[in-house]
C-alpha cells in the first residue's frame, strides 16, 4: 500500500512540475519582470525552445502539458538552431519566455526579431490560465512591410500586460534555407520611435560612409586608371549590399527586387559577392603572380571560377526549378564554395608576410580585415554548434564598425600605396632624366672628343705641312734641280754635286727630326712637366747649342709631377722651337733664356728672351710677313692663352695660358 502511495505521489509531483498552476509562472523557467525604468530588456537566459518535428502543432497544442515539458532552455546568448538546407528539412521551432508585470499599471512592450529572412513568424501571448490573449498574423520575408504588425523592416510584435499580470509569449519560426538565428529582445512601446530613429541614423551613417568612399574611389580610379581602385569599389559595393540585404533594407525599401532571384537567393548573393570581391582585391593588393608562390595565384583563379559557378547556380534556379536531390547537392556545394575565399585570402596574407613579398601591405590587410572576418567565422562556428552564439555574432550592428574599420585601414593603405607608387614613379622619372642627362653629356663629350680629334688632326696636319712638308718639298725640289742640271751639264765636277747633296741630306735629317718630335708629342695623352723639361733640354743640346756663339738657358719652375696634355706639350714645344729658330736666323744674339712656369690650376707661363738686335714693328702689330710669329700666336690662342712679343733690348716672346 505504501508503494502505491509513493507512486501516486511521484506522478502528482511530475504533473505539478510539468503544468503551470493558476497564478504561477512556468516551472523551471526564469520569469522576466518588466521594469518601469528601462526601455530595453534582454531575453538571454530566459528562453526555451521546442522543435516541432510533426510540423502540425498549433498554439493550443504547444501549451498543453505534454508539449510544454518538451521545451529545452536556450543556453546560447542568441537562439541558434543551425543551418537548414531545404524545404523538406525545415521544421517549425517554438520559442517561449515568461513575463510578469509587477507594477500597478499596464505596460506596452514590443518583441523585436532583429532579422528579416524568416519564411514564417507568428507571435502568441498566453495567460497563466492557458488562454490565448493575442495572436499575430503569420508574417515572413514575403509579407510586405505595410502588412506586418509594425511597419518596419524587422518583425515587431506588440505585448500588452495588465497590472500584476503573468503571461507566456510563444514565437513560432520557420526558415527553409540558411541560418536559423532568432535574435529577439524586448523594447518598450513608447521607446519605439527613438529606437527607430537611432537605428536609421546609425545605418544611414554606415551606408553613406561606404557609398561616399566608393564614389571617391571611383573618382580616383578615373584619375589614375589604376585597376586596384575598381576592385576596391567592388569590395565597397559588396559591403553596402551585405548590410542593405542582411539588415532588411531591401526587404523594406526594394521589396519587389528581392524576387528577381527565386526564394531567398538574394540573401546569399551579396555575401557571396562580398567575399569574392575581397579575394579579387587582395590578388591585386598582394600580387603573387610573378613570384615563386605563383601557384596561390592559380588557386585564387580557380576559387573565383567557383564563385562564378555559385552565381550561375543562384540565377539558373529562377528559370529551372531544382529537384530535391539537385537542390541538396547544390546547397552543400554552395556552402563549401561560399567560404572558399576566406582561407585563400588568409593564405595570401601569410605567404606575403612569410616570404617577404609584401610584408607591410600584408600586415596592413590582416589588421584591416581581422575584426570583420572574426565575426563572420564566429557566426559560421556558431551555426554548426562549435561556438556559442554570442550577441555580436548575431547582431549586424557589430559588423558595421568592423566593416568601417576595414574600409578606413584599406583606404589609408591604398593612399600609402599610391604615395609609394608615386614616389617610385618620380624616382624612376628622375633616374630616367639623369640617364638622359648622362647620355646627353656623354654624347656632348663624344662630340667634343671628335671635335678635339679633328682639331688635333688639323694641327698635326698643319705641323707636318709647315715643318716636315716644307723640308721634304725642299728636298724634292733640289733633287729635281740636280737631276735637271745633270742632264744639261754632265761636265759638272763631283764636288759641286756633293755640296748640293749634303744640303739635301741636312734638310732631310731636319724633316726626320721634326717628324720624331711630332710623334713624341702626340704619342701619349699627357706628360709631366719634368718629362717636357727633359725633352726640351735634349732638343736644345742637340740642335741649338751647336749653333756658334749662342748659349740657351732653360729654366722650369713647377711641381715636377704637374701634368700637361699632349696638345699643350706640342704647341709649347713648337713655340719654343720657332722662337729659337728666329733667334738663330735673325737676332744675331749670344744669349737666350727659355723660362717655363706651371702653376696649380693649369696656369702656364712661357717666356723666351734673347739679347739680339730685335726687329721693327709695322703699325704696332704682327704683319703677315712675320709668318713664324703669326704661327706662334695661333698656337697660343689654340691653347686658350695670350701671345705677346716685345722688341726692346732684344726680343721677348711671352705666352700666358
Amino acid at each position: 500500500m505504501s508503494l502505491l502511495l509513493r507512486l501516486v505521489l511521484v506522478l502528482w509531483l511530475s504533473c505539478l512540475i510539468a503544468s503551470p498552476l493558476s497564478g504561477q509562472p512556468l516551472s523551471g523557467q526564469r520569469v522576466i519582470v518588466l521594469p518601469n525604468d528601462l526601455d530595453q530588456v534582454s531575453l538571454q537566459g530566459s528562453l526555451a525552445s521546442f522543435r516541432d518535428s510533426s510540423e502540425k502543432r498549433s498554439i493550443l497544442d504547444v501549451i498543453k502539458p505534454v508539449v510544454t515539458s518538451a521545451f529545452q532552455p536556450v543556453t546560447t546568448g542568441v537562439p541558434n538552431f543551425g543551418v537548414i538546407t531545404g524545404v523538406k528539412a525545415a521544421k517549425p521551432v517554438w520559442l517561449r519566455f515568461a513575463l510578469q508585470n509587477a507594477s500597478d499599471q499596464s505596460q506596452n512592450w514590443l518583441a523585436e526579431i532583429d532579422f528579416w529572412c524568416f519564411d514564417e513568424l507568428q507571435f502568441f501571448l498566453v495567460n497563466d490560465r492557458h488562454q490565448v490573449l493575442s495572436a499575430s498574423p503569420v508574417v515572413g520575408w514575403k509579407t510586405p512591410v505595410a502588412e506586418r504588425p509594425i511597419n518596419h523592416r524587422h518583425y515587431w510584435f506588440p505585448i500588452k500586460l495588465a497590472a500584476h499580470q503573468h503571461a507566456t509569449a510563444y514565437l513560432r519560426m520557420v526558415k527553409h534555407r540558411g541560418t536559423q538565428i532568432v535574435p529577439i529582445e524586448l523594447i518598450r512601446a513608447s521607446a519605439y520611435e527613438s529606437t527607430l530613429q537611432k537605428s536609421y541614423l546609425f545605418w544611414g551613417g554606415v551606408l553613406f560612409t561606404l557609398a561616399f568612399v566608393a564614389v571617391m574611389s571611383f573618382i580616383f580610379f578615373l584619375i589614375t586608371l589604376d585597376r586596384i581602385y575598381s576592385k576596391y569599389i567592388f569590395c565597397l559595393l559588396g559591403l553596402v549590399g551585405f548590410f542593405f540585404i542582411n539588415d532588411g533594407f531591401m526587404n523594406q525599401f526594394a521589396f519587389q527586387t528581392q524576387f528577381w532571384l527565386p526564394r531567398q537567393n538574394v540573401y546569399f548573393l551579396f555575401p557571396l559577392i562580398l567575399f569574392y570581391s575581397q579575394l579579387l582585391f587582395i590578388r591585386t593588393f598582394l600580387p603573387l603572380k610573378n613570384t615563386p608562390s605563383h601557384r596561390w595565384h592559380t588557386v585564387g583563379t580557380v576559387v573565383l571560377w567557383c564563385g562564378v559557378c555559385c552565381l550561375i547556380a543562384l540565377i539558373i534556379e529562377r528559370f529551372v526549378p531544382y529537384s530535391a536531390l539537385m537542390e541538396l547537392i547544390l546547397v552543400r556545394l554552395f556552402s563549401i564554395f561560399y567560404w572558399f575565399p576566406m582561407p585563400v585570402i588568409v593564405a595570401y596574407i601569410v605567404v606575403s608576410i612569410v616570404r617577404k613579398y609584401h610584408v607591410q601591405e600584408g600586415w596592413l590587410y590582416f589588421v584591416a580585415v581581422a575584426p570583420f572576418y572574426t565575426l563572420n567565422l564566429g557566426q559560421v562556428f556558431a551555426n554548426f554548434g562549435l561556438l556559442p552564439t554570442y550577441e555580436p555574432l548575431a547582431n549586424f550592428a557589430y559588423y558595421a564598425p568592423t566593416a568601417l574599420f576595414e574600409v578606413l585601414v584599406l583606404t589609408v593603405g591604398l593612399a600609402y600605396r599610391y604615395k609609394t607608387n608615386r614616389d617610385q614613379t618620380e624616382r624612376l622619372l628622375s633616374e630616367r632624366t639623369r640617364q638622359q642627362e648622362r647620355a646627353y653629356e656623354s654624347e656632348v663629350q663624344t662630340l667634343a672628343l671628335k671635335n678635339s680629334l679633328l682639331v688635333e688632326k688639323e694641327r698635326i696636319a698643319r705641323d707636318l705641312h709647315d715643318n716636315v712638308g716644307a723640308h721634304l718639298a725642299f728636298v724634292v725640289t733640289n733633287l729635281t734641280h740636280i737631276s735637271n742640271q745633270a742632264e744639261k751639264q754632265p761636265q759638272l765636277n763631283g764636288r759641286q754635286w756633293s755640296d748640293q747633296l749634303r744640303t739635301i741630306v741636312s734638310y732631310t735629317r731636319e724633316a726626320v727630326k721634326l717628324l720624331r718630335e711630332t710623334i713624341w708629342a702626340i704619342h701619349q695623352e699627357n706628360f709631366t712637366v719634368e718629362e717636357f723639361s727633359e725633352r726640351l733640354n735634349q732638343y736644345i743640346n742637340r740642335y741649338v747649342q751647336e749653333t756658334d756663339g749662342l748659349h740657351v738657358d732653360v729654366q722650369v719652375t713647377s711641381d715636377q709631377a704637374q701634368r700637361l696634355t699632349s696638345t699643350q706639350v706640342l704647341n709649347l714645344f713648337r713655340i719654343v722651337q720657332e722662337a729659337l729658330n728666329n733667334v738663330i736666323k735673325h737676332a744675331q744674339a749670344t744669349q737666350s733664356t727659355v723660362r717655363l712656369q706651371v702653376r696649380p690650376g693649369g696656369h702656364i707661363s712661357l717666356r723666351i728672351h734673347d739679347n739680339g738686335k730685335g726687329f721693327a714693328w709695322v703699325n704696332g702689330a704682327i704683319s703677315e710677313q712675320h709668318y713664324g710669329l703669326r704661327n706662334m700666336q695661333t698656337r697660343a690662342e689654340e691653347l686658350g692663352g695670350a701671345f705677346r712679343v716685345f722688341a726692346e733690348n732684344g726680343t721677348t716672346v711671352e705666352v700666358e695660358i
